[in-house]
């Protein structure tokens, strides 16, 4: 594997761990009850979405889990096919965890990165938050949002 690959797959780690962070802020079950259902011990979540514990399939699947967030769905906003395809409040989640996280510009190397996003302000995350994770679980139980 040549280097570009290694940073590319690196970035991806970063990207995916950070919408999974984002995916537990959304369903409103806090990162200790993610912990305490998967028998983790406290701290876990911080290491593991600072880098100090590397992300596996295994986490994702789990914690996608516990917080009622199909996997599938995970993948499908993490990779859409098409920016516009899928359900509405797919849409939605993607762009607000878009601007939450946005990609790196092309062809800017690693290191240059950012490590966090801009920080949204309080009122901000909490309208996203409250609207999108509203018409998520709404679509989820079949009721109309």
């Amino acid at each position: 594997m040549v280097y570009a690959e290694v940073a590319m797959s690196n970035e991806e780690v970063i990207r995916l761990t950070n919408l999974l962070a984002a995916a537990i802020k959304f369903s409103n079950v806090t990162q200790r009850e993610v912990e305490r259902k998967l028998g983790l011990s406290s701290g876990s979540l911080s290491r593991l979405f600072s880098g100090g514990i590397e992300l596996k399939v295994k986490h994702i699947l789990d914690i996608c889990g516990v917080i009622g967030f199909p996997p599938e769905r995970f993948f499908q906003a993490a990779y859409p096919a098409h920016k516009e395809a899928g359900r509405p409040e797919d849409q939605r989640l993607q762009r607000l965890l878009e601007q939450l996280y946005p990609a790196p510009p092309e062809g800017q190397p690693a290191a240059e990165q950012p490590q966090t996003p801009p920080a949204p302000t309080q009122d901000d995350v909490e309208k996203m938050v409250m609207s999108a994770m509203a018409k998520f679980f709404s679509g989820l139980s079949g009721g109309k949002s």
